[in-house]
């Protein structure tokens, strides 16, 4: 369970917040520390400029002026021996003349000396927060003079900003924590939604989806492209069965005409003939049955895009033109009119395989040719519609209903249900999976009276 948890979304989201909270937070204290004690160091040498230069003009020009300066050194540093300044006075021979401290070496420029490297003159008493001191050498006319002062202002600016800094981080990282923690277990909770919808349909609960949320998240983004996979999934499985049953249905007749047949010639007198008979119409059954399997077959190879590697530029100009032309004769000979193929002035180019091509539209005007009973026209237009080339057959024969035009596409379906005509339910089939291959919709309309089917390419 622990380690269950340690895995989980929330936790990891609280970790991260956690860490990333705490790191921009010691970045920013990090760049007010430094900021801020610069700050304080450039006012503390201010101020160590500003003393310097009230004792360099106590000097002046006269005789006495060193002297009076050398007083004046000695009270500040008897004032100061508890206020942590610091004053040391020497002459040009470097001895000591007035301060608080017994000795100090000379430098150049700005210097920061710890309270430990001062050997301090009298009694002191504990000073503040600081613990050195910041100063520098002048040199005037009579000696030298050390002016400096103890960074106590410093030190506990610096000790606020790192309370500060622990108390930000910790309110911080613990806020982080929460809101994190909180994130992490509602996204956490949608990821178990999941998981259940998911586990229900392995089950076999196909109607089982994974809920959706309104704050339209990534995670929601997720479960809306699961659901449609779950749609489609269901879709397949329900065309699965059906395609089981009609299959079933399908091969119970001619195999129990087959069953009928050859357990009558049995039955009958020994003669030749009637065994040839018999033996002939069950190939003709056979051959049947072979070839709603080959056509299941080739439907099941074009869905599955192998194809899509031999694809070529067709010109539908001249694919429709060798199409009406053959099929002409085929329908007069049910008494019915199909006109020559309607086409835009120049050639309309599309990219697929040309043998499939065929097979579409030879299916689309073979359907209409067997399937208008009286004496029809038939029309093939081609077009281009919005930059996309649109093919459609036109007859005058009895159509299809609106409720049906959805369900004729199905594999093996059938609009007479007796199934006592000739033909497998899988003309339309190889259609719609030639058009999904293509990048086309094929639609059914009214034409008021008979049937209008649209191939519309939208893919170049």
């Amino acid at each position: 369970m622990r380690n269950r948890l340690t895995r989980s979304t929330a936790f990891r989201l609280a970790g991260f917040v956690a860490l990333i909270v705490t790191l921009t937070n010691v970045a920013i204290f990090t760049a007010l520390y430094f900021s801020i004690s610069e700050q304080m160091a450039a006012h503390l040498r201010a101020h160590v400029d500003e003393v310097r230069k009230t004792l360099i003009d106590v000097e002046g020009e006269e005789s006495e002026g060193f002297q009076e300066l050398t007083t004046m050194v000695e009270g500040h540093a008897r004032v100061a021996q508890s206020d942590e300044d610091i004053y040391f006075l020497i002459d040009q021979t470097e001895k000591r003349l007035a301060g608080n401290v017994a000795s100090l070496q000379r430098f150049d420029g700005w210097r920061t000396i710890p309270w430990e490297d001062l050997k301090l003159v009298g009694n002191w008493s504990s000073h503040r927060a600081s613990d050195a001191v910041i100063g520098r050498w002048t040199t005037i006319r009579g000696g030298y003079l050390f002016v400096g002062d103890g960074n106590g202002d410093i030190r506990d600016a610096q000790r606020l900003l790192l309370k500060g800094l622990l108390w930000g981080i910790g309110l911080s990282v613990v806020c982080a924590v929460l809101g994190g923690w909180l994130l992490g277990l509602k996204a956490q909770r949608r990821i178990v939604e999941i998981e259940e919808a998911l586990d229900a349909v392995a089950g076999g609960s196909l109607e089982r989806r994974v809920p959706r949320d309104s704050g339209a998240d990534d995670v929601d983004h997720v479960a809306a492209l699961i659901n449609s996979t779950l749609d489609r999934l269901q879709r397949l499985f329900a065309n699965l069965r059906q395609v089981s049953v009609d299959i079933a249905h399908d091969l119970r007749t001619p195999v129990s005409r087959m069953r009928q047949r050859l357990e009558t010639v049995r039955a009958g007198p020994d003669c030749i003939d009637a065994y040839k008979e018999a033996t002939d119409s069950s190939i003709d059954e056979i051959d049947r049955i072979a070839e709603t399997f080959d056509a299941l077959l080739r439907i099941s190879e074009i869905e599955a895009g192998a194809r899509k590697a031999k694809f070529v530029d067709v010109e539908l100009n001249a694919l429709l033109t060798n199409i009406t032309d053959a099929l002409e004769a085929v329908a007069d000979e049910r008494q019915h009119r199909l006109h020559p193929a309607q086409q835009t002035a120049g050639p309309v180019v599309v990219r697929g395989d040309r043998r499939l091509l065929n097979q579409l539209f030879l299916n689309l005007l073979e359907n209409a040719i067997v399937h208008c009973s009286d004496p029809a026209d038939i029309r093939v237009e081609l077009a281009v519609a919005d930059g996309h080339p649109v093919v459609r057959v036109r007859d005058t024969g009895p159509g299809i209903p609106g409720d049906e035009r959805e369900k004729v596409f199905r594999r093996l379906y059938r609009l007479e249900k007796s199934r006592t005509t000739s033909g497998n339910g899988l003309g339309l089939s190889l259609v719609a999976a030639i058009s999904e291959l293509h990048g086309a919709t094929v639609t059914l309309s009214d034409n008021s009276p008979g049937l209008i089917v649209e191939v519309r390419f939208t893919q170049s």
